[in-house]
């Protein structure tokens, strides 16, 4: 091979090797074109908060100041202190005498039967106002309302023969505090005049006459009855109690 033929075939190799640089030129420009428009342009500067994160943020900072507000302590200095109470100052809740608390449950409840006058209806119901069944012995009247009262029973000199549904837990299952007030109201109402029947004297009635499932009978009411219990005042009660705690 002479000279010529050298560097013609030189430069034969050397315009292949510009085309191949060429083409991969072009091959690495397509792929920046597809990436280019695949993403977006980088730019100076912040991106824009996404709306939701500023609505998650607010809301974040609302409930923080409610909570702050409600758990300060009034944001006084003592406020952390272990012995700290915020609710030591503020007013106790009215307790309801028992005899209102009765004469809500006796509309709700009884009403319906024994009337609002407390007359029942002649024959069906018998009636409340001054019946020796109601105002006498407090332990008959806690016995019909703990367990209820099935069969005839003559009352102020008319029989009637019914069902007494049971206020205790085998039947409607109100508190003792309830059955206390719903008696007391029964005793005191409509010209009745018998002494208070107290949450204490329920609770102790209704220790011995819970378990019993059956009805009772009116022959049975006034069988093995227990002394009738002592009602001390609210207000003796209240001074006794003070005057021990002096002690």
């Amino acid at each position: 091979m002479n000279k010529s033929d050298k560097i013609n075939s030189s430069s034969s190799e050397s315009r292949e090797s510009m085309e191949q640089a060429a083409m991969q030129d072009e091959q690495v420009q397509d792929v920046h074109a597809q990436l280019m428009r695949e993403k977006e342009e980088p730019k100076e500067g912040f991106s824009p908060v996404p709306i939701f994160l500023m609505f998650f943020f607010a809301a974040l900072c609302f409930w923080g100041g409610v909570y702050l507000v409600e758990h300060s302590g009034g944001y006084r200095w003592d406020a952390y202190s272990p012995d700290f109470d915020p609710m030591a100052d503020a007013p106790k809740p009215v307790e309801i005498s028992l005899f209102d608390r009765g004469a809500k449950i006796y509309r709700n409840q009884c009403a319906q039967c024994h009337q609002a006058n407390g007359n029942g209806v002649a024959g069906v119901y018998p009636p409340l106002v001054a019946s020796s069944w109601v105002t006498g012995h407090p332990e008959v009247v806690a016995r019909i309302l703990i367990n209820g009262l099935n069969g005839p029973l003559i009352v102020k000199g008319k029989s009637y023969n019914g069902n007494m549904p049971a206020f205790g837990p085998g039947g409607l299952g109100l508190k003792e505090k309830d059955i206390a007030g719903v008696i007391t109201y029964i005793r005191q109402e409509w010209g009745n005049a018998a002494p208070d029947m107290t949450e204490q004297m329920i609770a102790d009635y209704s220790s011995q006459y819970n378990s019993r499932a059956a009805p009772w009978l009116a022959l049975e009411l006034k069988e093995d009855l227990g002394p009738i219990p002592e009602v001390v005042p609210l207000e003796e009660s209240v001074v006794g109690a003070e005057e021990t705690a002096e002690l």
